[in-house]
């Protein structure tokens, strides 16, 4: 059991020769990895989509230009129609979970309104 949760928080660098597609370069973030299977987000594939975008798909009015600038990561071959934040620990979102004492992942939609208004 020690040895399954070893990898939560920690980073899975891609060999170089790696073949698969969905990993080759990748660096990997692992947010959770226990005996019921493993949740990590590729964190260096940026994608064309910038965070303007998904505001106004979202219908969410932003004043925050920075942040609508931000291109959206992938994240990973695996559920790439849902979004994640990757943050600092701060107030619980009403989707969000703590990897570590540093990093917490949030999935609903009032971490975006709160970034767009510069308030997360």
């Amino acid at each position: 059991m020690e040895q399954i949760s070893a990898l939560t928080d920690n980073f899975l660098i891609a060999m170089p020769n790696m073949n698969d597609p969905n990993f080759s370069h990748s660096v990997t973030y692992i947010c959770e990895h226990n005996e019921n299977g493993a949740l990590g987000l590729v964190i260096n594939r940026p994608s064309s989509v910038k965070l303007a975008e998904v505001f106004s798909q979202m219908e969410i009015k932003y004043k925050n230009v920075d942040a609508s600038d931000m291109h959206i990561l992938f994240g990973g071959p695996i559920n790439q129609e849902r979004g994640f934040v990757i943050h600092q620990p701060q107030k619980p979102w009403r989707s969000s979970f703590m990897t570590s004492d540093d990093i917490m992942i949030t999935t609903s939609k009032d971490i975006l309104e709160a970034l767009a208004q510069s308030q997360g």
